[in-house]
């Protein structure tokens, strides 16, 4: 991506304090987040409490009105939570990290040493991931866009790049993936939440979502594993499952690829729904 303006000393250091304050806090990091989301929540025009509560009523039909409402807001707690895990793990080098990770398919590894594509999806902490895919030896390449102002977007930036992750920009993508394949590096891609590029209409949480189809077309085109992946928070840690890859056989295109990563996906946020952040507009058909 284009060099992001490096964040002042000021802001490093202060992001630091709150990264130690946090460390400091222990579990009430997790009070503290469920306080900011209910206000946050409650702060939110009703347009978008309702499109979020509709979306988990989508997913799991068994849902009352009331407890669609409830697993929205609750859904908002566990993004602000998401966002102080991040900051937390800030000041922690990523083997630090790693004691509070349980991987489970630790062997799947194996299959990117020449390469793979990571898919992972709008759900759990996804710099948790990354943290934890460096610490085990990954080297990850992936894509970021703007995150709400340029300062966040270069504190952001300088944190992934810090942790030794390689980013681009939405707009210089395409050579730049194709070059960190070509390199044995690991693409890591969110599939459900498309920011750029091509996309495929997929079966997804109880409806037709819209997936970036990017993640299929870099595995096809370079004939490299395409790994579903994700991460969620249990108890006081997280669990990092890396699925094996989904089979790629002659005659698939990009939707039937993108179908088999959205199958694989799908039953962990069923598992854990309020770790399923669907605040935007999920389904194509609404």
């Amino acid at each position: 991506m284009p060099e992001p303006t490096t964040p002042s000393r000021a802001a490093l250091l202060g992001v630091a304090a709150v990264s130690r304050g946090l460390r400091a806090l222990g579990p009430l990091r997790g009070d503290i987040a469920n306080v900011i989301g209910t206000y946050w929540y409650a702060r939110e025009l009703e347009e978008q409490r309702m499109r979020t509560a509709a979306n988990h009523r989508r997913c799991n039909p068994a849902l009352s009105p009331a407890e669609a409402r409830r697993l929205a807001r609750r859904s908002y707690r566990e993004y602000v939570a998401m966002i102080l895990d991040s900051i937390w793990a800030e000041s922690q080098n990523p083997s630090a990290v790693m004691r509070h990770v349980h991987v489970r398919g630790r062997a799947q590894l194996d299959r990117t040493r020449d390469g793979a594509v990571f898919a992972i999806s709008h759900f759990g902490n996804w710099d948790i991931a990354a943290t934890a895919a460096v610490a085990l030896g990954v080297r990850i390449t992936t894509v970021m866009g703007p995150v709400i102002s340029p300062f966040l977007t270069s504190l952001v930036a300088w944190s992934r790049e810090h942790k030794g992750l390689e980013l681009y920009s939405p707009e210089r993508a395409a050579r730049g993936l194709i070059r960190a394949l070509r390199a044995r590096r690991v693409v890591s891609l969110m599939a459900d939440v498309p920011e750029a590029g091509p996309t495929v209409v997929v079966q997804y949480c109880g409806g037709p979502v819209r997936f970036s189809s990017v993640p299929a077309r870099l595995a096809m085109a370079e004939r490299k594993p395409l790994m579903p992946v994700a991460c969620w928070r249990a108890g006081s840690g997280w669990v990092l499952e890396i699925h094996p890859a989904v089979p790629i056989q002659p005659g698939d295109d990009e939707t039937d690829v993108t179908a088999r990563v959205a199958k694989v996906l799908e039953p962990t946020v069923l598992r854990h729904p309020e770790q399923w952040y669907p605040f935007h507009d999920v389904y194509c058909d609404v």
